[in-house]
């Protein structure tokens, strides 16, 4: 079974996997990271996803008027 490729799903998760890794490096004491820094790429990270949702839907759509036999 296929599915359609969701390029904002991906931008995502490699965000919080960064985020996730940073916030392990931090807890170890190998990087010394602001408290406040973490909290902001979270919302930072959730538009960014956003907007990339919202691009791929726009393309999407146009690329599907395209195709459509027309008037």
């Amino acid at each position: 079974m296929r599915h359609r490729f969701e390029p904002s799903r991906l931008l995502l998760g490699l965000v919080m996997i960064v985020m996730a890794v940073l916030y392990l490096l931090d807890v170890a004491g190998k990087l010394q990271l602001p408290f406040w820094a973490l909290l902001i790429a979270l919302p930072v990270a959730l538009f960014l996803a956003g907007c990339v949702s919202l691009l791929t839907f726009l393309l999407r759509r146009a690329r599907g008027r395209r195709r459509e036999p027309g008037t």
